[in-house]
């Protein structure tokens, strides 16, 4: 049985309440390093090659620097790295058992709801409010860049439907990104 995302979220929301010090092991700048391997691949170019880019999808990617930097500046929190149901399917009580703890280690506030938020059908609105503090920022970036990475990844395979189809559902949240890609006190 799945939770909603927004227990899945409040759980989260909890967990990056924890004090953590950042084992040596741990993974880190794991959005920088997943976009230079798309850059080295070409970049989002399967969009545009697929008519499905948008003046906003190609913002983002020319932005991704300074996106990379705002989320530089936010806090750092306890991260699991790969929060989607399928990784979050155990239960005590209100908490949720983790399990794939590969990507764990320390990274933007946000970071882990960013991902959740491509992988439930709640709106983000939901996720934020559920996971609570001030997360939204980071959320929405690692959102954008991971959901349309994902899209133009899976182009080149088959079955790219699911990948695709969620790019459309992306539109605000890019829309969003590329306003956040610049530090600024929002």
């Amino acid at each position: 049985m799945e939770w909603a995302g927004e227990r899945l979220a409040g759980a989260l929301g909890r967990f990056v309440g924890g004090s953590v010090v950042e084992p040596a092991w741990g993974a880190r700048d794991v959005l920088r390093d997943r976009l230079r391997t798309v850059e080295l691949r070409g970049g989002w170019d399967a969009l545009t090659r697929a008519g499905l880019s948008s003046p906003a999808i190609e913002e983002l990617w020319v932005r991704r620097e300074a996106a990379l930097a705002v989320l530089d500046r936010l806090p750092r929190v306890p991260t699991h790295g790969d929060a989607h149901p399928v990784n979050l399917l155990g239960r005590d009580g209100e908490d949720v058992v983790a399990i794939d703890w590969e990507q764990f280690g320390l990274g933007p506030a946000g970071f882990d709801l960013g991902y959740l938020a491509l992988a439930v059908d709640t709106p983000l609105d939901a996720l934020v409010a559920a996971h609570g503090g001030d997360v939204r920022r980071g959320a929405v970036l690692v959102a954008a860049y991971t959901g349309v990475s994902r899209a133009a990844w899976a182009l080149a395979r088959p079955g790219a439907g699911g990948q695709v189809g969620r790019l459309g559902r992306l539109a605000g949240i890019v829309d969003e990104a590329v306003c956040q890609a610049v530090w600024k006190d929002l």
